[in-house]
């Protein structure tokens, strides 16, 4: 096998694996042999039947299709191991030819974790809360010119309000193959929705007066958004050394009120999900009360 490592931009590798055809049809009649020994046959016992009736009943389409399957599933991981890749992303497989006669030959692209360049973002949070305070004294200017009752409440930043301080304070370059994974997870989200109001796209699209190139350009950003935020956020949860206990997460799974998605989250890696979700929203309680905190007036 011979494996070609090609840096893309924004994050991006390309990687390049020939398999010899020596190998592609050995594993061919792998999945042939298995076939045989699965596939029932009138007239014979099972596991019995002459290869080429298998063939014919199986599908040779759908045993080179799982010869593909197999070949990708052995190489694409070896690489990855081989070149100490990590990727964030689903490959984006492309085959450019696949001949029995042939070497096989693929590419895939994934993308990498960004290098995160974070600037003051705390100046950038203070600054925020500022522009929100001085927002509110002059509402309560006009409230007071048109006798109104004055916003005496406290002012509170959101956690929307502090990831687009980070945003604003951060440069990460993010693949476009995340952004596009991002985009198609919440526009699938959106249509989704749309159909359990009875609605079809075109109609909401109507309704926003959109075309549908609009709506994905907009999601676009979102997504990318998204993306930067999870990155900035998991970067400075290190930074802050923002922890969560056991009991924590123990507590949060014991919250969910229906009991088969309570032992959904009792799996291991989607404890470490929650943990993940618990880090975040800690870091970002912190960091409203730091700039809410008593040198500020309220």
């Amino acid at each position: 096998m011979q494996i070609k490592i090609e840096k893309e931009p924004k994050n991006t590798i390309k990687i390049t694996i020939s398999i010899e055809n020596s190998k592609v049809k050995e594993e061919y009649e792998k999945v042939v042999g298995e076939a045989i020994k699965e596939t029932e046959i009138d007239g014979f016992r099972k596991g019995t039947a002459p290869k080429e009736m298998v063939i014919n009943k199986v599908g040779e389409s759908n045993l080179l299709g799982n010869t593909l399957d197999a070949l990708l599933k052995i190489s694409y991981p070896q690489a990855l191991k081989e070149n100490h890749i990590y990727p964030v992303s689903n490959p984006k497989v492309e085959i450019k030819e696949f001949d029995m006669n042939k070497d096989l030959e693929f590419t895939a692209l994934v993308a990498v974790k960004p290098e995160i360049k974070i600037g003051d973002y705390k100046k950038e949070i203070d600054h925020k809360y500022t522009e929100y305070k001085e927002r509110r004294k002059k509402e309560n200017e006009e409230r007071l010119k048109k006798g109104e009752k004055l916003d005496d409440s406290h002012i509170h930043m959101g956690s929307n309000e502090i990831i687009e301080a980070l945003l604003t304070s951060s440069e990460v370059e993010v693949s476009d193959l995340l952004i596009e994974e991002e985009t198609d997870r919440l526009i699938s989200r959106l249509v989704n929705q749309i159909q359990a109001v009875n609605l079809s796209m075109d109609t909401y699209l109507k309704s926003q007066n959109k075309t549908s190139e609009q709506l994905r350009k907009e999601y676009e950003k979102a997504a990318e958004n998204n993306i930067k935020a999870e990155f900035i956020l998991n970067h400075l949860v290190e930074k802050e050394k923002i922890d969560v206990e056991e009991k924590e997460v123990n507590d949060m799974i014991s919250a969910i009120g229906d009991e088969t998605t309570r032992k959904h989250f009792e799996d291991p890696i989607q404890r470490l999900y929650i943990k993940s979700i618990l880090q975040k929203n800690k870091l970002i309680s912190k960091l409203i009360e730091e700039t809410e905190g008593e040198k500020h007036e309220h």
